[in-house]
């Protein structure tokens, strides 16, 4: 038994710790944030320098896709939405009218210049700009439609598109920035310049879009009127490619489009789907080193 002193001196402890302590007051949470609506995603979507998600195009993705204008001030938007789930996979600056590179247009003539931004299902594979001047002279697609694809290494990222003030700030596969006018989509600054939409009514004489590229990668670009331009053949003629590296060599080498897109129909189809035949940046450095007898070591570190 305990002395009396000493029980009375531990009992009130010994009755505090039996006491439940008061409750701390709980903090009050914050408010919920709401659920992304589709426009944020596809805004937050646009506006990230994200590597590719995959290697190579899957078959049920390559050509699913749908067509969008409004959501993004001044861009046509390309979705699809795999497992129900909203993907960018393409966007589009169209210039309908401007007093440099489109005065037809500002006449109501319909003409047009469109740069259009693919990565169909966000694969390294197919990552390429195409542009496209549709001179409204005969009104005939084959005569009319004049096309040029550029495809930019090392394919870094998915491009990107931000609007800043009265500019849209798009990346290239490659990271490099390039600068359009958001009200008329006039090329206006980083590494590719533009010059106007030729329109001579000789269809054979009229240029196809040019497009300089001025960044440190390497571009390869086909064009073609009426055509798709990665056939090595059109109306049986032999027609090239051009590569441009201009960082390091003034002059472009010419290669032949079969060396790059695959130009076999596949069983079933009557006309090539006009694939890549190569299967990574590598081995685009690859052909072209021995095509061209380049140096692209530099390229290589790159990516």
């Amino acid at each position: 038994m305990l002395p009396r002193k000493l029980f009375w001196f531990l009992f009130p402890l010994a009755l505090a710790a039996c006491t439940t302590p008061p409750k701390t007051p709980e903090k009050p949470q914050p408010p919920a944030r709401p659920a992304p609506t589709a426009k944020d995603t596809v805004t937050r979507q646009l506006a990230s320098d994200r590597p590719p998600e995959r290697e190579r195009v899957r078959e049920a993705y390559r050509f699913d896709r749908a067509i969008s204008m409004g959501r993004v001030p001044g861009v046509r938007l390309y979705t699809y939405e795999p497992a129900r789930s909203e993907k960018v996979v393409g966007f589009a600056l169209v210039d309908k009218g401007s007093q440099r590179i489109n005065p037809r247009g500002l006449r109501g003539t319909g003409a047009r210049r469109e740069f259009l931004f693919q990565f169909p299902d966000r694969a390294r594979e197919e990552v390429f700009l195409s542009v496209l001047d549709d001179v409204r002279i005969s009104k005939k697609y084959s005569q009319d439609n004049m096309f040029r694809e550029m495809h930019f290494f090392p394919r870094r990222q998915l491009p990107s598109l931000r609007h800043k003030g009265d500019r849209i700030e798009v990346r290239l596969p490659t990271g490099e920035p390039v600068l359009f006018d958001a009200r008329t989509a006039e090329i206006v600054g980083g590494v590719l310049k533009e010059a106007p939409i030729d329109f001579n009514r000789n269809r054979h004489a009229r240029h196809n879009p040019r497009i300089r590229y001025a960044g440190s990668g390497l571009l390869i670009t086909a064009a073609q009127r009426g055509e798709a331009p990665r056939r090595a053949r059109v109306w049986g003629q032999r027609k090239y490619a051009e590569v441009w590296y201009p960082a390091r060599y003034k002059k472009p080498c010419r290669i032949s489009p079969a060396l790059l897109w695959d130009q076999r129909p596949k069983k079933g189809d009557t006309d090539p789907r006009l694939t890549w035949r190569l299967k990574s940046d590598s081995a685009v450095l690859d052909v072209v080193e021995k095509r061209c007898h380049w140096q692209l070591d530099a390229l290589r570190r790159q990516g």
